[in-house]
């Protein structure tokens, strides 16, 4: 195929697929979940087919379409029902409460010790200073959430203005 065919061929895909793109209401890749992720390469696949001219335009245009169309209606459906969003979202996990590992969540989420710690790390929070954490969740999305002890917070600036008025 020569490169003014392909050259046309991914101009159309870019200008179809941002079209499909906003009307579906994708999330920035930062929110994308595992399925997010999913039908990310299965859409990058279709490209492929379409540039390399293993499908027609309107073949593509039907697939994709149809890919984003149906995501779409499945997120509608989860904003309107807490249990579908449940059952297509997935849930978020404690997996540290009160500075002790939740061994079942741990496993239920296929996650061990070790890589608690290194979730925890990133967070700066080593192995010695567990106990500072009341709950640390694994989010949808995979990110793990801290919440510290009230006696482990950072202290701020207000909080001396507090201090200084219960003196008076």
């Amino acid at each position: 195929m020569d490169p003014g065919r392909i050259f046309v061929r991914a101009l159309f895909a870019y200008a179809t697929f941002l079209l499909l793109l906003r009307i579906s209401g994708k999330r920035v890749v930062g929110q994308a979940t595992p399925f997010d992720f999913t039908l990310s390469l299965i859409v990058g696949d279709l490209f492929d087919d379409l540039f390399w001219a293993d499908v027609s335009a309107g073949q593509f245009v039907a697939a994709v379409g149809a890919l984003l169309l149906t995501d779409a209606a499945v997120k509608l459906a989860g904003s309107r029902s807490d249990r579908f969003f449940r059952l297509v979202e997935g849930t978020a996990t404690v997996v540290l409460k009160d500075g002790s590992e939740q061994k079942d969540a741990l496993r239920g989420e296929q996650l061990n010790e070790k890589d608690l710690e290194h979730l925890l790390r990133k967070e700066g929070i080593g192995r010695d200073r567990w106990k500072e954490v009341r709950l640390a969740v694994l989010e949808r999305d995979h990110a793990l959430g801290v919440l510290k002890q009230d006696w482990a917070e950072t202290v701020q600036r207000r909080d001396a203005g507090r201090l200084r008025a219960r003196r008076k």
